[in-house]
């Protein structure tokens, strides 16, 4: 990687509403999120990372407002593919004020112009940065990004519990141009994409950027190919997100009518993208649709694979050390919490204090140490938002390197509340909600037992699997505000052989 909607009505009083934005935001205080653990590699894991990532935001004293570098470090600017990851560990930091100015910016930024692509770095101007655009027929653009970022703001959404989110005016015009004459210009339709152009919409036959202008994937290197695995990925959970933050009645229509779409691109990502030879996902498709590379992360990051087989090969490829010790450090910030997330544990460790070691070529990218933020709080301690419509608001999964650690994060500012949550050996797992709203938490354990303990009180658990075969037990409580509550498992607790499989969007 090279580092790794229609507001035209908009546009003249944009400026004026970012100026007074600006004025209207203080300066966001610094972090009050600790992570502790009885294991001290984790713990200087957190305290680089934490101190690394903070070291990059920008407060509201610039005339954008607050925001922090995601970018090559130096260049004082953030790249829409950085921004759309780096978000989950900037929000688990607390940086909220950051993400929705950045968030905002780009979505703003998406113009007919540009066949409705957003800058793909802007400066601290609040400008596109001059190391990739010239005019809007000559800059640089990777067509996952429009993707990338409908997910980023949905998952925002999900942490925040911030309803603007989803009803901000500006925001459903970027989803819906994006979701609409985007993928139509673009010609990343199911029935397109397999004989599109590599550069669908070239308006000028030289410039710096006409090359690169709508780059069909993340993948900048090679030219001959016309479409990544990672786009199809993206264009997938983008429609799929879309569905959980549509709210007028046209949007949930169009919500229902792409998931034909969603459904038929994911079918391409399982057939044509995936290399039954090698076992895992090629990662550049070309015309004859034989392929090339690595594709196997970004389908995983997105949520994208469901063949059972196929989701196998690709964990076994990304877990392996040949591979993402062969990869550059933008590539292997996504791989932690991936394994996380699939419940690959001990080598989603492995790359984790990889990342983070000491003398790390490269570790310094800002990228990293947001992502080993977010592998630390979503995928060690497995907090994470519910999605929409489901019968509690936030989830704890403990997974940690050693069965008898314990690790706890305390001041994590999560649906509006400010929560305490420590995992302990046995296992266990105790919820504080010391600010905010009464919450259902789902407290979910590894491993399928019959009962738990909620505050020494036997209960039935309920089952699952999780997407990559892990099975786990879990119960929903709901704990007040100033409320305490602690889940074990139950002494007498019996293992069980079957599990029903978690639904997944």
């Amino acid at each position: 990687m090279r580092r790794i909607v229609k507001l035209c009505g908009l546009m003249c009083v944009l400026p004026l509403l970012w100026n007074a934005r600006a004025r209207a935001q203080e300066d966001p205080p610094l972090s009050v999120l600790e992570f502790h653990s009885s294991n001290p590699a984790l713990n200087e894991t957190f305290r680089w990372a934490k101190h690394q990532a903070l070291a990059y935001v920008r407060t509201g004293s610039d005339s954008i407002g607050p925001w922090y570098e995601a970018a090559l470090p130096g260049r004082n600017a953030f790249c829409m593919r950085d921004v759309s990851h780096q978000t989950t560990g900037a929000a688990a930091l607390g940086l909220f004020e950051a993400n929705r100015n950045m968030l905002d910016r780009f979505a703003d930024s998406a113009a007919a112009s540009r066949n409705w692509a957003a800058y793909w770095e802007i400066d601290l101007k609040g400008m596109p940065s001059p190391a990739d655009y010239r005019t809007d027929a000559d800059f640089w653009f990777n067509l996952p990004a429009n993707f990338d970022l409908v997910d980023a703001i949905v998952r925002m959404w999900r942490w925040t519990g911030d309803e603007s989110y989803r009803n901000d005016p500006r925001l459903q015009l970027f989803f819906r141009a994006t979701l609409t004459d985007y993928i139509a210009q673009w010609q990343l339709q199911p029935e397109s994409i397999l004989t599109r152009p590599r550069i669908a919409n070239q308006f000028q036959a030289k410039g710096e950027f006409v090359a690169s202008r709508g780059i069909p994937s993340y993948t900048e290197g090679p030219k001959d190919f016309i479409f990544g695995a990672d786009l199809l990925a993206a264009e997938y959970r983008a429609i799929r997100s879309y569905r959980e933050i549509a709210l007028a009645p046209e949007d949930k229509a169009l919500a229902a009518r792409l998931q034909t779409t969603a459904d038929a691109i994911q079918h391409l990502l399982e057939t044509i993208a995936w290399s039954q030879e090698h076992r895992h996902f090629n990662g550049a498709i070309q015309k004859t649709l034989s392929g090339f590379g690595s594709g196997d992360t970004l389908a995983l990051y997105f949520d994208a694979v469901k063949n059972p087989s196929h989701l196998r090969g690709a964990l076994d490829y990304v877990s392996d050390p040949a591979y993402w010790k062969t990869i550059n450090i933008e590539e292997e910030s996504y791989v932690p919490i991936v394994l996380f997330r699939y419940g690959r544990i001990p080598a989603a460790y492995q790359v984790l204090l990889d990342l983070a070691a000491q003398g790390k070529p490269r570790r310094d990218y800002p990228e990293v140490s947001y992502a080993v933020i977010a592998a630390l709080v979503s995928g060690a301690m497995g907090i994470e938002p519910a999605p929409t419509g489901d019968t509690y608001d936030v989830q704890t999964l403990p997974q940690p390197m050693a069965k008898n650690d314990d690790f706890s994060v305390t001041s994590l500012r999560i649906k509006g509340n400010v929560v305490d949550i420590s995992h302990v050996a046995g296992p266990g797992t105790r919820f504080v909600n010391h600010k905010g709203a009464v919450l259902r938490w789902r407290a979910a354990f590894e491993g399928t037992v019959d009962n738990l303990q909620v505050d020494g009180r036997l209960v039935r658990a309920e089952h699952g699997l999780l997407a990559g075969g892990m099975p786990m037990s879990w119960t929903t409580v709901t704990v007040p505000l100033g409320g305490s509550v602690i889940v074990t498992h139950a002494p007498t607790g019996k293992r069980k052989t079957g599990a029903s499989v978690l639904p997944h969007n």
